[in-house]
């Protein structure tokens, strides 16, 4: 499996590709924000667009955003999906880290479903996020 962080001049070739797991991930977790959100953000150069992909095509991606928090600098997950993540998203989790790390974070940060406690282990959970329907 490879792993490619898109460049901005790519991001409207290979948007086509993951715009609807973008948004079936914003969905799923209620998100702050929509697929058309974040290929903005992507294309304009403030979020980090990182795709797993082989000769098949693309199996994954995830959209990243450098924060800065009152606890510190962070890349926070805007969203994330795929499939047969289990044989990427290790090596997507190290991609990422590096990311973070050039970007001068000290952590990385995500908000959704439980699940993300699979995908990164040692995580330590922050916050609860509650909506009420009126």
């Amino acid at each position: 499996m490879n792993l490619s962080l898109v460049p901005v001049q790519h991001v409207d070739l290979v948007w086509p590709s993951v715009a609807e797991g973008m948004q079936r991930a914003c969905l799923k977790t209620g998100g702050d924000c929509t697929a058309g959100d974040i290929w903005q953000q992507c294309r304009a150069g403030t979020a980090f667009l990182v795709i797993a992909y082989d000769e098949e095509g693309i199996h994954g991606a995830s959209a990243w955003r450098p924060e800065t928090w009152a606890t510190g600098s962070k890349l926070r997950c805007l969203a994330l999906y795929g499939r047969n993540m289990s044989d990427w998203i290790s090596q997507m989790h190290e991609t990422v880290k590096k990311i973070a790390r050039d970007c001068g974070a000290d952590s990385l940060v995500s908000e959704g479903r439980a699940g993300w406690a699979k995908i990164f282990p040692r995580a330590r959970q922050v916050r609860v996020l509650y909506e009420e329907t009126l």
